[in-house]
């Protein structure tokens, strides 16, 4: 766990810098994959990151909306820059939406496009699992294995490392499958299936959610989405017949 890095005597947080390293990956590898598809490089990834932009003032707006007796003696503090201070699902919406209607104008609204985004995805996820490391997040189980680390005075299952490894045997696959003239939609639900299968097996060695039925809620919740998207993709290879 390293949250903060000394860096010419500055206080740098490592976490945030983990996402912000994983989007601009994400961002460079979907508009070298774009061009695959017959879409556009350089629209797909405008799409992304405005979409992105616009969703993250969004979140932040939704939770000064939500919060707004906390901003209202000081009206200025709402614009403070802030990475816990967001409401998600306003962030999602707006976000989603812009980057829709962009992609609709510029002709890019493709059943290609979720093909394009999944390696970007991939990219962006292994991001988020190392900023977990680096913020001691989504911790493991105790663990006496030789590559446990230590992390909240004890010694645990590395599991976003578990994470961040499985996404780049996944991001492989993926780049490989993209090669191949497979019906639009297949690369994406693939890469939902095989994430979803991942965290049934790397939320097994996690410390930090609940259990249903002997299972971790989002052990359940990646045996529903897993099954699901094997299931769409099967349907997707027999339309083509």
């Amino acid at each position: 766990m390293l949250p903060i890095a000394q860096v010419f005597g500055f206080s740098i947080q490592t976490p945030p810098l983990a996402v912000l390293a994983g989007f601009a990956v994400a961002l460079w590898l979907t508009a070298r994959v774009a061009p695959r598809r017959g879409l556009s490089g350089a629209v797909v990834a405008d799409a992304v990151f405005y979409g992105a932009l616009v969703g993250l003032l969004a979140a932040r707006a939704g939770y000064v909306a939500l919060h707004w007796s906390a901003y209202a003696t000081e009206p200025l503090a709402a614009l403070i820059p802030s990475a816990t201070a967001l409401w998600p699902w306003s962030g999602w919406v707006a976000g989603i939406a812009f980057a829709v209607i962009y992609l609709r104008r510029k002709g890019a609204l493709t059943g290609q496009l979720p093909d394009v985004l999944a390696p970007g995805a991939a990219v962006f996820l292994i991001g988020l699992a190392l900023a977990g490391l680096l913020n001691g997040d989504g911790f493991g189980v105790a663990s006496d294995v030789p590559w446990a680390i230590e992390l909240w005075n004890a010694q645990r299952h590395p599991v976003q490392v578990y994470e961040a490894l499985a996404l780049l045997v996944i991001l492989a696959i993926l780049l490989r499958l993209l090669r191949y003239r497979l019906p639009a939609g297949a690369v994406a639900l693939a890469f939902v299936a095989a994430y979803a299968f991942t965290r049934v097996f790397v939320d097994g060695f996690r410390a930090d959610t609940g259990l249903v039925a002997g299972l971790r809620v989002t052990q359940l919740g990646g045996l529903a989405i897993g099954a699901m998207a094997v299931w769409l993709l099967g349907e997707v290879f027999a339309e083509r017949r």
